[in-house]
C-alpha cells in the first residue's frame, strides 16, 4: 500500500442491521448531501477538514461489505483503483460542494491518497473475515482500525433497531463523525 492511508473505520455487525442506512448519513452529515437515493455506493470527499482545522484529508466511504469479494473491492477502491465489480456506483465531491461527480474510470481517482476509509462489513458472509486478513496483513503500516459494531454503538446512543421503528440514522452517523473529527484532532496536534 502506497497511499498515506491513516485510519480504517469498520462499521460492522449481522445482516440488515443499518450499516448502509448509516453510512449513507455520514456522507450526508460529512458533505452535505447523497449522490444517490437508496443502495450501496462508494464514495470520495476529497479536502475534507474538521471544523476549525486547516489540515485536508480525503474520506473514501464504501457502504457495501457484505461478502470477502466485495470487501477486496473496497480495499482496491481505498488504494486508488477502479473495483473490479461495477455494481456498486463510485462519486466524488470537494467538501463543502454539495455536487458528486460519477467516477467512470480509474483516471479520475489517480493520484488521490486515501486518508482515512470508512466500511460496512457483514459479520455473516465473510465480510468481517476478510477486512480482518486485510488489516493484519499490512500490520507493518502505519494506519491504525477502528472496528465499531453497530448494535453497541446503537445501545451506547439509545437508538433501538425494531421492526416498526427506524433508528436515528443521522444521530448515529453524527457519533460516527465526531469519532473521525477527533482522531483528525489528534493527528493535527501530534504533528506540531
Amino acid at each position: 500500500m502506497k497511499r498515506k492511508l491513516e485510519e480504517i473505520i469498520v462499521l460492522y455487525d449481522t445482516h440488515d442491521q443499518g450499516k448502509t442506512s448509516t453510512l449513507r448519513e455520514l456522507i450526508n452529515v460529512m458533505s452535505g448531501s447523497v449522490p444517490t437515493k437508496g443502495g450501496d455506493l462508494r464514495v470520495i470527499i476529497r479536502n475534507y477538514h474538521a471544523k476549525g482545522q486547516h489540515k485536508k484529508v480525503n474520506v473514501f466511504i464504501a457502504t457495501c461489505g457484505d461478502y470477502p469479494w466485495i470487501i477486496e473491492d473496497n480495499i482496491r477502491f481505498f488504494n486508488g483503483k477502479m473495483p473490479d465489480a461495477n455494481n456498486v456506483s463510485t462519486y466524488i465531491c470537494n467538501y463543502g460542494s454539495e455536487e458528486w461527480e460519477i467516477v467512470e474510470n480509474e483516471e479520475q481517482i489517480k493520484g488521490l491518497e486515501s486518508n482515512i476509509c470508512i466500511s460496512a462489513c457483514r459479520t455473516d458472509g465473510g465480510g468481517v473475515d476478510a477486512m480482518h486478513y486485510f488489516v493484519n496483513s499490512n500490520l507493518s503500516y502505519t494506519f491504525s482500525t477502528i472496528w465499531i459494531r453497530l448494535k453497541y454503538l446503537r445501545m451506547k446512543l439509545n437508538v433501538q433497531k425494531t421492526k416498526n421503528k427506524t433508528p436515528n440514522w443521522n444521530k448515529l452517523a453524527i457519533e460516527l463523525k465526531s469519532v473521525i473529527d477527533a482522531k483528525f484532532a489528534r493527528r493535527i496536534i501530534q504533528q506540531q
